[in-house]
């Protein structure tokens, strides 16, 4: 039970690191400025059910979805692990784009911004569906798979209570102190990367060392 509860430990920390609320606040602050407080709980409850609605999705599917593809689960580590090591590059110089210049513009026209940008991309993006998908791939009974849907929900409720902080912590820690916190996410997430990639790389060397005998 240990090893299950450390495993979802860590898909929590994988996915909360992923998506790093604070790196996002600076965006969320521009484009909530105009809503009332009453608005924005509501925008809040409803971009986690979506996003988390979302996760949840891929981490049921799991490979099963990319094996249509004829993608094996060592090739979605390696490929997975070299897209979440990207993130993390771009969050160590502090510069990864969470929304597009056009996307942004669009969204400050937008009378609800729960589900876009809020919920996909800002929470449940392409880094952190890769995440789940991963995580998904080590959950081998109905158990590890129920607490990966928790550290899931767990997540992404964290993220969206740093959204409802932003204000504060942006007055208290300014914006460096928030690139501060990117960078060390990054660094988290960089980690986490290159142990996907080992992962893929020592299923495929095990593997070809098979076929050989």
């Amino acid at each position: 039970m240990s090893g299950l509860l450390a495993d979802a430990f860590n898909s929590f920390i994988s996915i909360f690191v992923i998506v790093d609320p604070f790196a996002v606040i600076p965006v969320y602050l521009g484009l909530t400025d105009r809503f009332s407080d009453e608005s924005l709980k509501r925008i809040r409850r409803k971009a986690t059910i979506v996003a988390c609605s979302i996760l949840i999705l891929f981490a049921i599917s799991g490979m099963s979805l990319f094996n249509i593809f004829g993608a094996t689960l060592p090739s979605f580590q390696i490929a997975g692990g070299l897209l979440l090591f990207k993130f993390a590059i771009e969050q160590l110089g502090a510069n990864r784009a969470r929304v597009k210049d056009e996307e942004r513009d669009e969204s400050l026209q937008r009378d609800d911004i729960s589900i876009f940008p809020l919920a996909t991309p800002l929470l449940a993006g392409p880094g952190a569906i890769s995440t789940v998908v991963l995580q998904s791939s080590k959950a081998k009974s109905p158990e590890s798979l129920f607490l990966l849907v928790l550290a899931i929900v767990c997540a992404v409720a964290l993220c969206n209570l740093v959204l409802k902080m932003g204000p504060l912590l942006y007055r208290v820690i300014g914006k460096t102190g928030l690139n501060l916190l990117t960078r060390l996410m990054g660094l988290i997430l960089a980690a986490v990367a290159i142990q996907f990639v080992i992962n893929g790389l020592t299923t495929v060397v095990h593997e070809f060392g098979q076929n050989l005998r």
